[in-house]
């Protein structure tokens, strides 16, 4: 696990902004060290080459969104609201992440960065929402394991990030509706 410090936290977030606006390419450590308002020599204190910093980003987007979903996920008392309050999360924390043109600034880096979180985000839906997949009508009948609906959401969430629809909550919609569950909100939004 990375020490924790706010410098590092803000490292990593100024990471994920430089390389969302240039690509993971063309982004510099001078301008990761601005991005999040730490010297050069505090930015390589903690990650002294790129690769370093790279690796840790991904850890990082690891546990944060295991926190993000672990957090939703507890704050729901049924196993229907709890599937749906994980779904609005899959949909916003990737807006979130991922920038307004994700493929854009690296279609390349963009695609990776999604395969690479594939099977930890997989591990923390099924380990997180454990019997709420039975309100799944294909994982209740039989016809899919909880990991297989688990990586069939995410992977339909990614979808949109590669050939984006331009209303989100059209696929919200979507991933609702597959899980069983009504087509509109059944969970109030966090505030």
């Amino acid at each position: 696990m990375l020490p924790r410090s706010t410098s590092v936290d803000a490292i990593l977030a100024g990471t994920r902004r430089v390389i969302a606006e240039r690509g993971p390419g063309k982004f510099t450590m001078s301008a990761v060290a601005a991005a999040a308002g730490v010297s050069r020599k505090t930015l390589y204190r903690w990650f002294p080459t790129k690769g370093a910093l790279l690796d840790a980003l991904t850890t990082y987007e690891e546990q944060v969104f295991d926190a993000q979903l672990h957090a939703v996920v507890d704050a729901q008392r049924t196993p229907a609201r709890r599937l749906d309050a994980a779904l609005r999360l899959l949909v916003t924390y990737l807006d979130e992440l991922m920038g307004p043109d994700p493929v854009g600034a690296d279609p390349g880096f963009a695609i990776q960065s999604l395969a690479r979180s594939l099977a930890p985000q997989t591990a923390s839906f099924v380990r997180l929402l454990g019997d709420a997949f039975e309100t799944v009508p294909a994982v209740r009948l039989g016809r899919l394991r909880r990991e297989q609906a688990a990586e069939l959401f995410l992977r339909v969430a990614y979808s949109h990030y590669v050939v984006p629809h331009a209303d989100a909550e059209v696929l919200l919609a979507n991933l609702r509706s597959f899980a069983g569950l009504s087509r509109t909100s059944i969970t109030r939004a966090a505030g």
